[in-house]
């Protein structure tokens, strides 16, 4: 959703920021302070364009978001962001970063573009809205036999079974040091 909102509103230097530390550009601290450091009341994303000859992450970042930009007004939210995730390699990189269990939430996420475009005129500006207004949550189907540790709250787990379930000690009062 950062990406759709940068895409609405550029100079929004946090969304933009955030963006550019994400698993599709992928800054770390330091190239990011270095672009964000003394650009003065410019915007980020004007420091990016004024600069991306500095450096060949600032060129690429640049390259790949002005593409974005110049397409995303003449495409569906739906047609934009399968063409993102697909052939131009988000969702690999999204599932790089974040490990197989982001393909459920990547899915449903084209499954509401597509959803959105059924009921109303496809745009990422009213797309974005109706997604957040809709408030709506993804679960995992928890009986899925997978062969990974799995980190819950006892709440979460109620109902559940396991082959082995470890507790921590709950019992005793924590020493204070």
């Amino acid at each position: 959703m950062a990406l759709g909102d940068f895409l609405l509103l550029p100079s929004d230097d946090l969304t933009l920021a955030a963006l550019l530390k994400g698993p599709f550009i992928g800054f770390d601290e330091d190239r990011l302070f270095g672009l964000a450091w003394r650009r003065g009341k410019q915007s980020l994303w004007r420091a990016l364009s004024a600069r991306r000859a500095e450096n060949p992450d600032f060129s690429r970042a640049h390259t790949v978001l002005s593409d974005l930009l110049a397409s995303a007004d003449f495409r569906s939210p739906f047609e934009f962001y399968a063409e993102f995730l697909g052939a131009g390699g988000a969702r690999a990189q999204l599932l790089t970063r974040l490990g197989a269990e982001a393909a459920d939430p990547i899915d449903e996420f084209l499954s509401a573009a597509l959803a959105y475009e059924r009921a109303h005129p496809p745009s990422l500006q009213g797309f974005l809205h109706w997604l957040r207004a809709a408030q709506s949550e993804l679960k995992r189907d928890p009986e899925q036999a997978r062969n990974e540790v799995r980190v819950m709250t006892v709440h979460g787990a109620k109902g559940l079974q396991a082959p082995i379930v470890l507790l921590p000690d709950t019992m005793s009062l924590p020493r204070d040091r």
